[in-house]
């Protein structure tokens, strides 16, 4: 009977791992008309929709008077928020968006149309002034293009995974939060910053390292792993189900480069693993079950008496196509 079990799981293998990826991810994204969302939906919804009032200031010829249907689900999500849980970051960046929506018309001299006016007047003005909402809005374009071509060639050539760690040697937790700071510059769909890192050491570090499948050879010399994930509560749309794995892979590359830059070394593990593994990580109870994993990462500081594999790259051609209309 237990053979005949593990031919059939086996056989459906993929099915089986499918079906699992499908009820985790349809039982923690939020619909828009979701009434029970918990803080993480409200914050997507809140950065989401922030987000795209930003956008639209920053396009070329911004329209006056858009937005109503986004502005309306901010504030009613704001309000929500601010009734259920304290006035954050999030909150204020809410507020920052309708700070900025407002000036926009002011400083053209445009009526602020009537539904602004309404759902604005929702909100403690008070709040209007904290710095927060200030760091939501516009920028000059030129102040964010500082270009130096040979200082990130230079720097992205010399990143190499690492297999050989200086076992002894810690990284503090400073370095950690200033690591932090510049990886989660990283891009994300609406800007929703889903993302999440739980870093692990000693023994809860080799309970990790047990389930992945690609450690072999130098787990013993691992100090510390990085498990990222990305919360599927921040989505809200079945077409979304693979943005969790976009965007997280764009963070862990961000988050290798800012390792890269304090002289701490890295290698990508990856997270091939069945749904039954994925289930025994998550009943570890290191995550909540909302959060998808999408790699590990092992660093540290190198052993500068070790060695790193070249990996050469094919030839870059092969990598693009360049698509001309020639009509």
């Amino acid at each position: 009977m237990r053979w005949l079990l593990r031919q059939v799981f086996r056989f459906f293998h993929l099915e089986l791992n499918s079906l699992y990826d499908y009820f985790r991810f349809k039982k923690n994204y939020s619909l828009s008309t979701d009434n029970k969302k918990d803080k993480k939906n409200l914050e997507a919804w809140i950065l989401q929709d922030k987000h795209r009032i930003e956008k639209g200031l920053s396009l070329p010829k911004p329209r006056y008077f858009f937005g109503e249907e986004p502005l309306q689900r901010l504030a009613t999500n704001m309000v929500k928020y601010s009734n259920s849980y304290e006035k954050d970051s999030v909150y204020f960046f809410g507020i920052g968006a309708l700070k900025a929506y407002e000036k926009f018309h002011l400083v053209a001299d445009k009526s602020l149309p009537q539904f602004f006016v309404l759902l604005k007047s929702q909100f403690n003005e008070d709040d209007f002034s904290h710095e927060s909402s200030d760091l939501v809005g516009l920028g000059k374009v030129d102040e964010a293009n500082p270009h130096d071509e040979k200082f990130f060639r230079d720097f992205a050539l010399s990143r190499h995974s690492c297999r050989n760690f200086n076992i002894a040697k810690k990284v503090p937790q400073k370095t950690i939060n200033s690591i932090m700071k510049l990886a989660i510059k990283a891009p994300s769909v609406c800007n929703r910053q889903h993302w999440h890192v739980h870093f692990f050491s000693g023994r809860d570090k080799l309970r990790v390292l047990e389930l992945q499948n690609g450690n072999t050879g130098f787990a013993d010399n691992i100090p510390y792993i990085a498990v990222i994930t990305s919360d599927i509560r921040s989505f809200y749309s079945a077409d979304e189900r693979n943005q969790p794995f976009v965007d997280g892979g764009i963070f862990a590359m961000n988050l290798m480069y800012s390792m890269h830059s304090y002289g701490i070394s890295s290698c990508p593990l990856n997270w091939c693993n069945s749904f039954v593994t994925d289930r025994r990580f998550h009943k570890l109870g290191y995550t909540k079950p909302s959060e998808t994993v999408i790699m590990l990462l092992a660093f540290g500081y190198p052993n500068n008496e070790g060695y790193y594999a070249k990996s050469p790259r094919m030839a870059v051609e092969d990598f693009y196509t360049i698509n001309v209309n020639s009509k």
